[in-house]
């Protein structure tokens, strides 16, 4: 009896976390927020994501930026949580590629991509998938 190794395929997506700062919009709450040092991957900076994620949804200027780029901003949103919870689960959980986990476990039978080229965390040892978004 042969056994098929699992092919797990790691996303390398923290980069689209970082966007969060890097990409920075002219607004001033913006500017003053989202900087580098404000949003370091803790506990803590969840509260400050969630203030943009209120603002984009709730002003006139967000509604706007989420018009004209509706998949960017919950990516990255969604990654820089998924960041977070890496973080906090000390390398526990890893990115993966959406189709890897779903052809490896039975975790997401049931689950369809969201986005082109989803990702998920995922922890080998403990056998679980988080959706980041």
């Amino acid at each position: 009896m042969f056994f098929i190794k699992r092919k797990f395929i790691k996303s390398d997506i923290k980069y689209m976390a970082e966007l969060l700062y890097q990409d920075v919009s002219p607004e001033k709450w913006d500017q003053e927020n989202l900087t580098k040092n404000n949003l370091n991957f803790s506990i803590e900076s969840v509260r400050l994501v969630d203030d943009y994620a209120d603002r984009l949804m709730h002003t006139e200027f967000g509604q706007q930026l989420l018009k004209e780029h509706p998949d960017n901003f919950p990516v990255r949103i969604g990654v820089y949580l998924g960041e977070v919870i890496k973080n906090f689960t000390n390398g526990q959980f890893n990115w993966f590629e959406f189709n890897s986990i779903q052809e490896n476990t039975i975790h997401l039978n049931n689950y369809l991509m969201s986005v082109e080229d989803e990702s998920v965390l995922y922890s080998k040892k403990l056998d679980k998938v988080i959706s980041d978004l």
